[in-house]
């Protein structure tokens, strides 16, 4: 991803999890960052702690929601910051998150803010409830759901009266905000051949209220290897910081897929048993 043109006391605001064996989370997040756009400040804040590993279910302990209150108001009073993304919220903080996004968009030039939609852990266990996150949603630029966070979602509209035959379309249409549905069949015409052996398709709706959304698919080759921990909070951290740079939502996207698949092709092995991404300088891709 080539530099754009954030200067070097833009900031980028990154919400959520702490994963000690650094696969996923936080720290996953701050890396992304320095490998994809390290001109922009980070500025962190917890929201959990967690312990996974050892093919258990994950434990998430929620931070002092008074704690909570006051480093969002730290980040809330960052000058130039240019985009924030939100990964794992636990359901007492769902509120606190909203309220502060409210205020950034009440700002002469807001953030750009991409929301991950953690719902579950990789190794089991839940990180959340899908309807405690659709006020947030509605408020944001991007949500990047998976297969199963796309349905926990899109039945979540369907209990609001929301009814739409592709849960991505339902997300677009009734929250009104992009939405990168990851690993989405693409919808073809009735005679046209599925999605070929070997290929992955993203699938990014943009809202259009007057004509309904329209898409933009990303198709291209699996990635070889094994699925390594931690995607989900890379591809989000790396379209924000495309976004911070002034890139287009569909630059940004295009950008941050085309950068994902390059850095799994360096997997290591993590403290918790399973693949992830590069960490260190040398395993940049």
């Amino acid at each position: 991803m080539s530099p754009g043109p954030a200067e070097q006391d833009d900031s980028i605001g990154l919400i959520g999890g702490l994963d000690p064996t650094g696969g996923a989370g936080l720290l996953r997040d701050g890396w992304t960052v320095q490998a994809v756009a390290p001109q922009l400040r980070q500025l962190a804040v917890v929201t959990a702690s967690t312990r996974q590993g050892g093919d258990v279910p994950v434990q998430v302990g929620p931070v002092d929601p008074r704690g909570l209150a006051r480093a969002l108001a730290r980040l809330a009073a960052a000058p130039r910051l240019r985009a924030l993304k939100i990964g794992m919220l636990p359901p007492d903080a769902v509120a606190l998150v909203e309220a502060l996004v409210l205020e950034l968009r009440r700002r002469e030039r807001p953030p750009s803010i991409v929301l991950d939609p953690v719902l579950r852990a990789t190794a089991g266990g839940s990180l959340g409830a899908a309807s405690s996150l659709l006020a947030l949603a509605r408020h944001v630029d991007l949500i990047t759901p998976n297969r199963d966070e796309l349905g926990a979602l899109a039945q979540a509209l369907r209990a609001d009266g929301q009814v739409h035959a592709h849960a991505s379309e339902a997300l677009a249409a009734g929250l009104g905000v992009a939405v990168l549905a990851k690993g989405e069949a693409p919808k073809r015409a009735p005679l046209a051949a599925p999605l070929a052996v070997g290929r992955v398709c993203d699938r990014l709706l943009l809202p259009n209220p007057s004509a309904g959304p329209s898409q933009r698919l990303f198709e291209r080759p699996r990635c070889a290897g094994p699925d390594p921990r931690g995607t989900g909070c890379a591809l989000a951290t790396a379209i924000a910081c495309g976004l911070a740079r002034g890139q287009a939502m569909t630059e940004a996207v295009a950008a941050a897929i085309a950068w994902l698949d390059a850095a799994r092709r360096h997997l290591h092995p993590g403290r918790d048993g399973r693949p992830h991404l590069p960490w260190h300088s040398s395993q940049r891709p």
